[in-house]
C-alpha cells in the first residue's frame, strides 16, 4: 500500500511533529518489507528500496543495515554505496552481541547514531543512521534514536523471520542427508537427533512396514529425547517383546487402535501418517511425536511434516532396496547386508572364491508337461509351487538363489558373507539337495497335485565345489558367478537320472570324514562320461541314501 503523509507538520507542536514523523517511518518500512514479500525479494533487494524511503523521512544522509542473510551468515547492507560511517570500527564494536549498547560517533560533517537488532533478547545484528552534522535532528539525539528505534523494531521480526525460514530449510536438508544413511537404523537415530535439538520432542514412536521375507514386516520405535529405547529391529529385544510391539503396531497402523500410544504415554501425542502411492495409497508407517510443553507451534510442525515426508520417502526406499535383495538372498542376509554401511562393496562385488554350486532339474519335464499337464496354467502352477518351495530349502540351507534356467534351480552356497569353509559350504548344498529331493517326491500327497500321483515328480541334481568370480553384474546387478566349474555342474545335471544327485569326484575328496564309511553321506562308484564342450570326461559320484 502507499506511503501516507501528514498535511501541515510544520504548524502542529514539536513533539506532535515527531511522533507523526515515527509513524511515517514505521509505514515507509511496513510498505518496503510487504512488497518485498510480495514479489519474494531477497534481503538485500528489500533493503535496497527500503534505506533510501526512510532516509527521506527521516532526513538522514545513509543508513546501514547489519544482519543475517539467507545464507545465515552476517552480512552489512549499506545506503549509499560506499556509504562513510563516522567512528566505524567503534560503533560496530559497541553494538556487537558482546556489549549491546547504542553508539553514536561524529566526525567533522556527519553524526551516526547505531543500536543493536534482537528478537527476544536474540541478537540480530545492528542498524544505524548518518545525518549531517548541521542538520537539526543531528543535535536531538533522544530523537534520532528514537526514529532509529522505530526501523528497529519493525525491521527485526522481518530479519528473524527470514533466518527461521532458512535455519528451518537447513533443518529440512540436514534430516533428508541423515536419512540417506544405507543403515535405515542408524539413519532413523540420527534425524531424530537432528529433530530433537530443532524441537521441543520428549517422546517419538515409529511404526512402519519393511517389506521383509515373503510379506511385510513390521518395525516399531521409541526414542526418549534422541536416545532410542526401544527397537524391534534390534536382535537384543526380547522376542516376546517384540512380538507384542509388532501386534499393537499393526493394530494401530491398520485399524487405528491406540493402546500401543497408552503402552507409551503418548495418547494425546501429534501423529502424522507415511502414504505411499499416487494411484493406489497405502500406509507405510506413522510417526507419533509428544512433547513436555504441549502442543506444537507452527514452526515445530513444519519441521516435523517435513521429517515425516522424509521418512517415509526412506521407508519407500528401503523396501525398495529390501526387494531387490531379496530376489536372491535370505531375509536373515539381506537384513545383515542393509545393516551393513558399505555392503555392496564389501560383499557383493564381483571376486574369485570356491563356491559350493547346486543345479536342480525337474525330471522328464517335457514329458509331464505334454502327457499330464498338458495346459501351460498346469504346467506354470507345477513350475511356481516347486521353485518357489526349491528356494526356501535353499536360503534355509544358506544359500543364494541365483537364477532359473527354465525348470532349473541354480544355487550357490559360500556368498555373501563366506563365513563357512568350502567343505561346510559343500555340505550345505548336498543337505539341500537332499531335501529338494524329498519335498519334490512329496508334491503329488498335495491337493493341487494329486493327479501327478500315478507318474510321479522327481528331479534330477548336479553339485559341484568350484572357484567361481562371483558377484553382482550387469546393468540390473544380478547376483551370479562365472566358471568352467560352473559350466561343468550344469553338464553335470544333465548326466543325473532320475532322483540321482552327482557329485564331482575331486568334491566328494574335499569332504574328508564326511564322506567315508559311517561319515554323514555315503558315495557310489567313481563314474565318467564325456559332454559336450568339455574336453575331458567328468569324474562324478553318486550320492546314496
Amino acid at each position: 500500500m502507499p506511503v501516507r503523509t501528514y498535511e501541515a507538520t510544520s504548524v502542529l507542536p514539536t513533539e506532535t511533529r515527531k511522533l507523526v514523523l515515527l509513524l511515517e517511518l514505521r509505514e515507509a518500512i511496513d510498505v518496503a518489507i510487504e512488497e518485498g514479500m510480495t514479489r519474494r525479494e531477497s534481503l538485500g533487494e528489500v533493503l535496497s528500496r527500503m534505506l533510501p524511503a526512510v532516509c527521506a523521512k527521516a532526513g538522514a544522509v545513509g543508513a546501514f543495515v547489519e544482519s543475517y542473510g539467507e545464507d545465515l551468515e552476517p552480512h552489512v547492507f549499506e545506503w549509499p554505496v560506499g556509504l562513510v560511517i563516522p567512528e566505524r570500527a567503534e560503533v560496530f564494536a559497541r553494538t556487537r552481541e558482546e556489549r549491546r549498547e547504542r553508539a553514536h560517533g561524529d566526525s567533522d560533517t556527519q553524526v551516526v547514531v547505531a543500536q543493536h537488532l534482537d528478537v527476544a533478547g536474540t541478537w540480530f545484528g545492528s542498524a544505524g543512521f548518518v545525518f549531517a552534522k548541521g542538520s537539526p535532528i543531528a543535535s536531538d539525539l533522544d530523537h534520532a534514536f528514537g526514529l532509529l528505534n522505530a526501523l528497529a523494531e519493525v525491521l527485526d521480526n522481518f530479519l528473524y523471520t527470514i533466518r527461521a525460514a532458512r535455519e528451518r530449510h537447513n533443518i529440512m536438508m540436514d534430516l533428508a542427508q541423515a536419512l540417506r544413511h544405507r543403515v535405515l537404523g542408524e539413519g532413523l537415530a540420527l534425524a531424530i537427533s537432528i529433530l530433537h535439538r530443532a524441537t521441543p520432542l520428549d517422546r517419538t514412536l515409529l511404526v512402519f512396514l519393511a517389506e521383509e521375507q515373503a510379506s511385510s514386516m513390521l518395525h516399531v520405535q521409541v526414542y526418549e529425547g534422541d536416545k532410542r529405547i526401544l527397537d524391534t529391529m534390534d536382535e537384543t529385544t526380547a522376542r516376546g517383546d517384540v512380538h507384542e510391539l509388532r501386534r499393537l503396531g499393526l493394530s494401530f497402523l491398520r485399524e487405528g487402535n491406540r493402546d500401543i500410544l497408552a503402552r507409551f504415554g503418548m495418547k494425546d501425542a501429534q501423529e502424522e501418517v507415511l502414504i505411499n502411492g499416487v494411484t493406489k495409497s497405502v500406509i507405510v508407517g506413522k510417526v507419533v511425536v509428544a512433547s513436555g510443553r504441549g502442543a506444537f507451534n507452527t514452526y515445530d510442525r513444519e519441521i516435523l511434516g517435513g521429517f515425516a515426508g522424509f521418512i517415509r520417502q526412506r521407508v519407500v526406499d528401503f523396501n525398495k532396496e529390501w526387494r531387490r535383495l531379496a530376489a536372491a538372498f535370505r531375509p536373515d542376509d539381506v537384513s545383515r547386508l542393509i545393516g551393513t554401511d558399505d555392503y555392496e562393496q564389501r560383499y557383493l562385488s564381483p571376486r574369485e572364491a570356491e563356491v559350493a554350486i547346486l543345479y536342480v532339474d525337474i525330471a522328464g519335464f517335457t514329458k509331464l508337461s505334454e502327457e499330464t499337464l498338458k495346459t501351460p496354467a498346469a504346467v506354470a502352477e507345477l513350475v511356481e509351487v516347486w521353485s518357489r518351495d526349491a528356494v526356501e530349502l535353499v536360503w534355509a540351507h544358506g544359500g543364494v538363489f541365483d537364477k532359473m534356467i527354465g525348470d532349473c534351480v541354480l544355487a550357490l552356497f559360500g556368498p555373501p558373507f563366506y563365513d563357512a569353509t568350502p567343505e561346510e559350504r559343500l555340505a550345505a548344498a548336498l543337505r539341500c539337495a537332499k531335501d529338494i529331493r524329498a519335498m519334490t517326491q512329496k508334491l503329488p500327497d498335495r491337493p493341487a497335485f494329486a493327479h501327478l500321483k500315478e507318474q510321479g515328480v522327481a528331479v534330477s541334481t548336479g553339485v559341484n565345489l568350484a572357484p567361481l568370480f562371483v558377484g553382482a553384474f550387469g546393468p540390473n546387478a544380478n547376483f551370479t558367478g562365472f566358471s568352467s566349474g560352473m559350466n561343468n555342474t550344469a553338464r553335470l545335471q544333465g548326466c543325473a537320472k532320475r532322483d540321482q544327485i552327482l557329485v564331482m569326484n575331486d568334491a566328494v575328496a574335499r569332504l574328508g570324514d564326511a564322506a567315508k564309511p559311517g561319515g554323514e553321506f555315503a558315495f557310489g562308484d567313481v563314474q565318467s562320461a564325456s559332454v559336450k564342450n568339455v574336453a575331458m570326461p567328468l569324474q562324478f559320484r553318486d550320492l546314496l541314501g
